[in-house]
């Protein structure tokens, strides 16, 4: 039975539209999944199940497809190829897809992640204009890791927070990790959607997944890693979730269902006595029950793809259809819509569609395809065919076959109502973010600066660093830089629209739309105030001092 969290236990508040779904039911397209994401309406989807990549810091590689890749499937890909305009690798990285027979990867995915040929310079700007937590995480990661890792970050950050908008306010994100960038995954979650604290929507679980029963005596320096992570988040605290269960323990059973009378075994603690159950007087029977509920550790046979499984494709980070179809039937009911955008094996496609959900799936690479046919083509999926001939037309969520679409063939937006305080995310140009020229001056020399210029005292509320007889410390280790005026309200986005602030108040600034003028006001409303007001530095003066600090620097660099 679905069910509804109480609104006591939720958060913020949902988005109330939902939108139709103007993709096609079991449509698989093969494109960027950046691209997909942002051609899809907002809340139009109940469920957002993926295996992204991990940050292994390997490539790993689909050459060993089981049963061997035919050459008639291998035309068919360089067919569909073709028919969307693309007949080499370089058109194929234009288009943002994989161009099926890479050398580099061969028909796999490459899971190594460099700063300065991975990421799109307009998605950083995004990222530190709009979304300035997720944006001090990814920096942050940069100095604590490495900025592969921030690579990887900053290439699930944008997507992550595309997933969100699309998904409706019942709707829940599953992501599928190991532990080589949980931790970080988890925090860049917690930034998009709500860490679920207090009753606030956002994380629910950390669901951990058993790969196998074996253990591998590979690991000679460390404990076998025999588990995967799946995190799951809600977008409010209307989610759908369904309580699921699994067979009792037969231990379980001997010790507490010991007895038996002539209806069948009884609870030990109902023997010989009457029990009150929803306003009954009954003893509580074992056939009555409908199982253990299951909990966040998942380590059943059942849910464990052996190396013999028939659903086997070759792919070495393929996940089994059982694992996705529990995921499926706790977070939707009948009906509703699932996606997967890194959909490479096809196995949440595969649970959704024998669970009787409707489900669309995005891929970068069209041997997904290839894997798809085959899935959908074996005996307990028979009746569903795979139709790759040139699309007329597109049906919104209708049609009795799975169906292939290329880039140039994504869903157009009907309705794109983004919500309060979220910006559109520009769509950048298909090119490698190119490195950038040394700047005229660094964050940390133009807060020297502009602290020398305030005595060291921070601009929003006289904050300073003390000795005890009141002396003020001149070091900038406890300040931040912040915008004087948010670029959203038309503050230019450069280095001298900026201004020292102390760490708590530049932390709650960060989360609103307000000049720093105007936010004295409510430090002082609040009573939060080092020094008297009118003591406080000019901001008008200290932006004219910043101009004459920069163009000081700007000439003595380029003499």
């Amino acid at each position: 039975m679905g069910v509804t969290v109480p609104k006591s236990l939720a958060g913020a508040k949902a988005d109330s539209v939902v939108y139709d779904c103007n993709a096609v039911n079991r449509g698989v397209y093969i494109a960027d999944n950046l691209d997909f994401l942002r051609s899809l309406n907002d809340a139009c989807i109940d469920l957002v199940c993926i295996d992204p990549p991990f940050d292994k810091n390997e490539t790993f590689v689909a050459n060993k497809l089981k049963p061997p890749l035919t050459e008639a499937e291998r035309q068919n890909e360089l067919r569909l190829l073709a028919q969307w305009g693309i007949t080499n690798p370089e058109q194929a990285a234009d288009a943002g897809v994989q161009w099926p027979e890479d050398h580099r990867v061969k028909g796999g995915y490459k899971d190594i992640w460099r700063w300065d040929t991975d990421i799109h310079e307009e998605w950083v700007k995004t990222l530190e204009t709009h979304y300035p937590a997720v944006h001090s995480l990814i920096e942050a990661t940069r100095l604590v890791h490495s900025d592969g890792r921030a690579a990887y970050l900053c290439f699930m950050a944008i997507r992550l927070i595309e997933v969100r908008r699309v998904l409706k306010a019942t709707g829940s994100l599953y992501l599928h990790c190991d532990h080589a960038a949980n931790g970080y995954i988890r925090q860049l979650l917690d930034a998009v959607f709500g860490n679920g604290e207090n009753g606030r929507p956002g994380f629910r679980n950390e669901i951990v997944w058993r790969k196998y029963r074996g253990r591998k005596n590979n690991a000679k320096s460390k404990f076998s890693t025999q588990q995967d992570t799946i995190l799951f988040y809600c977008k409010s605290r209307e989610f759908t979730f369904n309580i699921l269960y699994e067979p009792i323990a037969e231990k379980e059973i001997r010790k507490k269902y010991r007895f038996t009378d002539e209806d069948g075994r009884v609870y030990r603690e109902a023997w010989g006595r009457r029990y009150q159950l929803t306003g009954i007087n009954r003893r509580i029977y074992l056939d009555e029950q409908p199982g253990a509920a299951i909990g966040s550790l998942w380590a059943g046979e059942d849910i464990q793809l052996n190396t013999s499984a028939s659903e086997r494709t070759g792919y070495p980070t393929q996940k089994p259809v059982a694992l996705a179809e529990r995921i499926i039937a706790a977070s939707t009911n009948k009906g509703d819509i699932v996606l997967d955008c890194f959909a490479g094996c096809a196995y949440v496609a595969t649970a959704a569609e024998r669970l009787k959900r409707r489900w669309i799936a995005c891929d970068l690479n069209p041997r997904a395809w290839t894997v798809f046919k085959r899935q959908f083509n074996k005996p307990k999926l028979a009746l569903l065919t795979c139709n790759d001939e040139p699309a007329h037309g597109q049906q919104v969520l209708d049609g009795p076959y799975a169906q292939v679409f290329g880039p140039n063939e994504l869903p157009v937006p009907q309705q794109v109502t983004r919500p309060t305080g979220l910006a559109p995310l520009p769509t950048p140009e298909r090119r490698f973010r190119q490195p950038k020229e040394k700047p005229v001056m660094t964050e940390q020399e133009m807060l020297a600066e502009l602290l020398e210029f305030s005595g060291y005292t921070a601009w929003c509320c006289g904050f300073a660093n003390r000795k005890p007889d009141g002396e003020v410390i001149r070091q900038i280790w406890n300040f931040h830089l912040d915008h004087i005026d948010p670029v959203s309200a038309g503050g230019i986005n450069e280095i001298v629209n900026r201004a020292p602030m102390c760490p708590h108040h530049n932390i709650r600034k960060s989360n609103q739309l307000v000049a720093l003028r105007d936010y004295r006001n409510q430090i002082l409303a609040a009573g939060e105030m080092q020094m008297p007001p009118d003591q406080l530095v000019d901001l008008g003066a200290a932006q004219r001092n910043a101009l004459q600090v920069y163009a000081r620097y700007a000439m003595e660099r380029s003499s």
